[in-house]
């Protein structure tokens, strides 16, 4: 009998434990993802890993307009050892401009060192503008057109990107015929660092290119002032860019440009022409764009 009843409290007492040990407050958490793959546990104060995956827009399409103001100043020969000063100036005109930024391996590789590749195309023009040569007391019809075409690398460090690009770019003047200045075509190579920093990621990032401009063709400056003419160039360009989760992308860019000539050689006879010589041409405008990214 006695043993009878000592059996009958284990029982309740096993059945009590069971329940106890099926209330979510004593059951065990469920295996881990790491336990189930055989990994090892987590050491204490470890931080789950995160995906730090390097994401940019692959395609940046954007086009405005702004103020532009260009100066050329010539030092060219006047014969018998004397020079003249021939001068430019345009003062502040409306001038068109679009960007357009490609990044082909965008979203094709997962190695930031292939997606940092980056096709870009710059553009701008001022049509039906009208000049006055200094000193001439005429008004001239004037278009102006400038395009950059650039292959770059712009690589992930943190919140910024370094690299530089390497391209052609054309100046083109197209202006009434007169006795200052002719028409012209400049066709250079351009190479220059680039760098950006997002300050508030997505928002607004500020970016800087620096470049240097090599002149393979003058134009019809060749042919005014000489076939032995040389020229260089500079360039800086600060833009301030932000995006909308939309996609909907702003940009304020403000673009300094500079060219220095040699004049020297034999010349053809044009209204322009004259004896060898140097001068500049530099020129300044600021540009609103809005676009798309993606």
């Amino acid at each position: 009998m006695l043993r009878c009843q000592t059996m009958r409290r284990v029982a309740i007492v096993a059945v009590i434990a069971l329940l106890f040990a099926g209330h979510p407050a004593f059951a065990q958490d469920e295996p881990s993802e790491q336990a189930a793959t055989g990994a090892g546990p987590r050491a204490v104060g470890d931080a789950p890993k995160k995906d730090h995956g390097w994401r940019q827009d692959v395609l940046i399409a954007l086009i405005g307009g702004g103020a532009r103001f260009r100066k050329i100043r010539l030092e060219v020969g006047a014969g018998a050892g004397d020079t003249e000063n021939r001068d430019l100036e345009t003062g502040p005109y409306f001038n068109f401009g679009w960007h357009l930024l490609i990044r082909p391996m965008g979203r094709r590789s997962p190695k930031p060192s292939l997606r940092a590749l980056v096709l870009q195309l710059d553009g701008a023009a001022g049509v039906g503008l009208t000049v006055e040569p200094v000193g001439t007391g005429i008004a001239l019809d004037t278009n102006t057109w400038q395009m950059w075409g650039q292959f770059g690398y712009l690589y992930p460090i943190g919140r910024s990107q370094v690299g530089g690009l390497v391209g052609v770019g054309g100046d083109v003047l197209k202006i009434d015929l007169n006795s200052v200045l002719p028409s012209s075509r400049i066709m250079y190579v351009r190479v220059g660092p680039a760098a950006s920093h997002d300050l508030i990621p997505r928002y607004l990032t500020v970016r800087a290119d620096f470049g240097l401009r090599f002149p393979f063709d003058l134009g019809a400056l060749e042919s005014a002032f000489g076939y032995d003419s040389k020229a260089f160039g500079l360039d800086s360009v600060v833009t301030f860019q932000g995006r909308l989760e939309a996609g909907f992308t702003y940009a304020f860019r403000f673009i300094w440009e500079y060219f220095a000539y040699r004049f020297a050689g034999s010349s053809d006879d044009v209204p322009a022409m004259a004896d060898g010589g140097s001068g500049h041409d530099h020129a300044i405008y600021f540009q609103v764009l809005l676009g798309w990214s993606l």
